[in-house]
C-alpha cells in the first residue's frame, strides 16, 4: 500500500489534518489502535480559535447540530463560593464571542463520519502501529489489525498517538517528559429534571479555595461535567476520608450535588477516574518525514484550556504546509516539516510557561499566596483592557500574557 500521509492516532489533531489533506485530494491512512472512538466520562471546550478552524473546514454547522452548550463567560468564585471574577469572551472576539462545551467523542464521531465521504481517506480501527523505517523517500510502516501485520509505504509519518507516543519513542524524538505534582478526578452526569436549581445551572463555574481547585461546567443542556483537584496525586488520603466527606465537600460548592451524583449512580470513588497532567516539552517535533502533533508533541496542563484546540492549530498548518509541497513539482516535505515546527513550536512553549506559573499561583495551599491570588482576581473584574488580553490568550486567538504592570495594576485595584 502507497500512501501521501499515513496518520496515528485518530484523535482531534489526526482527524482535523485528514480532513484538510483528504479535501485537497491526497491519500490519507489513519490507523487507530481502539476499536472505535468511545464515549469518555468528560468534558471539553472548542474555543474561539478551534471554531474558526472547523469553519474553515466545513464542519462548524455540523459541530452546532451536536448537543452543546455556549459559553460566553466563566465564573472564578473563591473556596467558599464568593464571586472573584468573571472571564467574558466578548472582550476578546466579535466573530466566536462564546466557547462551546461538549462531550469529545461526539465531535471526533462527527468528524469520522464526515470523512467516510471521501473516498481517498482510509480510517482503521483496531490498527495498532507498531514500527517504522526512514527509507529516504519516504517512510515503511507496520501496525497489526488482530493476528494480521499490515505494511504500507508513505511520503510522511504523522503521529497523533497522545502523550505516551509510540511514533515519538521510535523515532527517537528527545525531550522533556513531566508530570505535574497535582492530579484530577473528572466525571460527567445526567442532571435530574428535579435536580436543585444550584446543580441544573449551566453557569461555568471555577472554584479556586486553598489547595482546592474545582470546576463545574455542562458540556449539553442536560449532562454536566467537573474536575476535581487532587493535591499530590493522593487518592489514598481521599479513600481514607471516603465517599461521604467526598460528597459533602462537593455540596459546599454546589448544594445538592453530591445528592445528585449519589442518584446518579456514583456509589464508590473508585469509579472517579483519576486524569494525570503532563507536560511534553521535546527539543524538536520531527525526524526525517516523521512528525508529531498534538498531546504527542507538548501535552500540557488543561489550566489553559487549550490540549484540543491546539492540537486543530497543529493540523491546520502542517496541513496547509504538506499540501503545498507535495502539490508542487519539486516540492520538499522536510521543508514544510520544518517550517511547521518553526510556526508552531515558539506558541505552545508560551502556553506552557503560561501554565506553569498557572499551576504554582492557583494549585497553592499557601495562604499568603491565596491571598494575593484573590485580590488580584478582583482586581482583574474591573479592568477590562486587561480581561482582555486573559480572553485572547484563553481562546487561542493570540498570546498575550500579563505584564508586571498589569498584575500591580490589578493587586491595586482588588
Amino acid at each position: 500500500m502507497n500512501v501521501d500521509v499515513t496518520i496515528v492516532g485518530a484523535g482531534a489533531g489526526g482527524l482535523t489534518l485528514a480532513t484538510i489533506l483528504g479535501k485537497a485530494g491526497f491519500r490519507i491512512l489513519v490507523i487507530d489502535a481502539r476499536d472505535e472512538i468511545r464515549p469518555v466520562r468528560r468534558g471539553e471546550l472548542i474555543q474561539p480559535l478551534g471554531l474558526e478552524i472547523l469553519e474553515e473546514i466545513g464542519l462548524l454547522e455540523p459541530l452546532y447540530a451536536l448537543p452543546h452548550i455556549r459559553y460566553s463567560e466563566f465564573v472564578f468564585l473563591d473556596g467558599k463560593g464568593r464571586p472573584l471574577m468573571r472571564s467574558r469572551y466578548d472582550l476578546g472576539n466579535d466573530r466566536f464571542p462564546f466557547a462551546v462545551s461538549l462531550e469529545p467523542h461526539l465531535m471526533d464521531q462527527m468528524v469520522l463520519s464526515h470523512l467516510a465521504s471521501l473516498a481517498n481517506v482510509d480510517v482503521r480501527f483496531g490498527a495498532a502501529y507498531v514500527e517504522h523505517h526512514d527509507t529516504g523517500d519516504g517512510v515503511d510502516l507496520w501496525w497489526s489489525e488482530g493476528e494480521r501485520m499490515c505494511q504500507a509505504h508513505t511520503k510522511v509519518l504523522v503521529g497523533d498517538d497522545g502523550r505516551r507516543s509510540l511514533v515519538r519513542k521510535n523515532a527517537g524524538i528527545p525531550g522533556r517528559i513531566e508530570t505535574y505534582r497535582d492530579s484530577y478526578l473528572s466525571w460527567s452526569f445526567d442532571c435530574p429534571a428535579d435536580a436543585p436549581e444550584s446543580v441544573k445551572n449551566p453557569l461555568g463555574r471555577y472554584f479556586i479555595g486553598r489547595g482546592k481547585i474545582f470546576f463545574l461546567f455542562a458540556v449539553s443542556p442536560r449532562r454536566r461535567f467537573f474536575l476535581y483537584m487532587l493535591p499530590n496525586g493522593d487518592r489514598n488520603s481521599l479513600r481514607r476520608r471516603g465517599l461521604r466527606a467526598f460528597l459533602s465537600e462537593l455540596d459546599d460548592w454546589v448544594p445538592g450535588l453530591g445528592n445528585v451524583l449519589s442518584q446518579t449512580g456514583l456509589e464508590t470513588l473508585e469509579q472517579i477516574p483519576d486524569m494525570s497532567v503532563m507536560k511534553i516539552d521535546l527539543d524538536r517535533w520531527s525526524s526525517g518525514p516523521v512528525v508529531l502533533i498534538g498531546d504527542a508533541a507538548h501535552a500540557m496542563n488543561p489550566h489553559v484550556a487549550q490540549g484540543r484546540n491546539q492540537s486543530m492549530e497543529d493540523a491546520r498548518v502542517l496541513g496547509k504546509l504538506l499540501s503545498r509541497e507535495m502539490s508542487a513539482g519539486q516540492g520538499s516535505v522536510l521543508q514544510g516539516i520544518a517550517e511547521y515546527e518553526s510556526r508552531r513550536k515558539p506558541r505552545t512553549m508560551e502556553l506552557h510557561r503560561l501554565a506553569d506559573e498557572m499551576t504554582w499561583i492557583w494549585n497553592s495551599g499557601n495562604p499568603v499566596i491565596v491571598a494575593l491570588r484573590e485580590k488580584v482576581f478582583r482586581g482583574l473584574d474591573k479592568m477590562p483592557s486587561v480581561s482582555r488580553k486573559i480572553v485572547r490568550t484563553i481562546s487561542g486567538l493570540s498570546f498575550e500574557p500579563l505584564t508586571p504592570m498589569d498584575k500591580l495594576k490589578a493587586f491595586w485595584s482588588g
